[in-house]
């Protein structure tokens, strides 16, 4: 069911034009890649208009920190700050990334006054969100792990032409190489520090690995409200500051999936060391355009390897870079969207 293309293959972006009004959803708090989704839409000839799906009143941020998730309900007034937005819009396209909680009153109430029903779809970056029931009233469903496969099937059974497996992707212009002369021989992990990284971290720098991190930190409250995240610009200054970037996936985020890290570090031209997942082969030729490990006990061995030869570690680079803008921006996804979509949306 899921098939992006194989390592050896080319994929050129196509020049179909997608002349619609397209409307994105999603909470840009953590859906920071909305500008870059809307970015790639425009490159096709859409109008693009990001609709941010975040609470503004008292009531609307309790309800979020009591639930975990906001309240969508017909008569509340995040619906109506939807509908306005919309309304101004007109699309012919809703894309919604990491839904949650809706149901088929909240789409109808949405786009109550729409002449045109629009088309409806959802993109997930992660694999916690896709088993609720309203993932049912969008007319065609992207999934970035192909570990959502199963749960996707149980709540939408013969419906696989409607779901379609879409890996994440780089701005290929916001995350580039920017010449550094030289990189400090480290490992550096850039990131959310949470108490199961931070453990992995510590273990690491006990077994004789020179690893260092930078990102908010959620080890309790108190840090996590003091953290701030990493903006693109220090991600990417990070990335090319250090000799190798380490990659430690979150379960149950990610269980077959390549997060942003990996995508975001290869456009950069660095050496990416992450850790091997079902999907990486449907993505990248392993140890040619990455460095893998498939335990802790691993990662040591591949540094000390990777430090006495550095004029390997800078080819593996360079062919991830090329695998990057050869196959994995978001003009290539936005391109496999719009042929998943037909001539409907359009």
């Amino acid at each position: 069911m899921h098939s992006e293309h194989t390592p050896s293959k080319k994929k050129n972006v196509a020049k179909k034009r997608f002349e619609s009004n397209v409307l994105i959803v999603a909470d840009t708090r953590v859906n920071y890649w909305a500008p870059d989704v809307s970015d790639a839409f425009e490159r096709f000839g859409a109008a693009c208009y990001i609709a941010a799906l975040e609470p503004e009143r008292l009531e609307e941020r309790w309800f979020e920190y009591r639930h975990g998730y906001m309240n969508l309900a017909p008569d509340e007034p995040a619906i109506q700050r939807i509908r306005d937005q919309v309304n101004k819009a007109a699309p012919r396209l809703i894309l919604f990334l990491d839904p949650f909680a809706m149901t088929s009153a909240f789409f109808k109430a949405i786009q109550r006054d729409l002449k045109k029903k629009a088309t409806l779809a959802a993109w997930f970056s992660d694999c916690r969100r896709t088993s609720w029931k309203g993932i049912q009233c969008f007319d065609h469903v992207f999934y970035s792990d192909s570990s959502m496969q199963e749960s996707l099937q149980k709540v939408r059974p013969g419906e696989d032409r409607k779901m379609k497996y879409l890996p994440l992707a780089v701005n290929e212009r916001r995350f580039a190489p920017s010449g550094v002369d030289s990189r400090e021989s480290k490992i550096i992990f850039a990131g959310s520090v949470t108490e199961s990284r931070l453990k992995t971290l510590n273990r690491l720098r006990l077994r004789g690995v020179p690893v260092i991190w930078e990102g908010p930190k959620t080890t309790n409250w108190w840090t996590k409200l003091k953290s701030k995240n990493l903006d693109s610009n220090t991600l990417t200054r990070l990335y090319q500051e250090y000799a190798v970037v380490l990659d430690l996936p979150r379960r149950p985020k990610n269980l077959n999936g390549l997060n942003f890290r990996v995508f975001e570090v290869a456009a950069c031209q660095n050496l990416m060391l992450t850790k091997w997942v079902p999907d990486l082969e449907l993505q990248f030729d392993p140890y040619e355009e990455l460095v893998v490990y498939r335990d802790w006990d691993e990662v040591p061995l591949v540094y000390r390897s990777l430090k006495y030869d550095p004029y390997r570690a800078e080819e593996i680079a360079m062919k991830a870079r090329k695998r990057v803008l050869g196959h994995h921006t978001y003009s290539h996804r936005i391109q496999t969207m719009i042929e998943a979509l037909g001539q409907k949306a359009c």
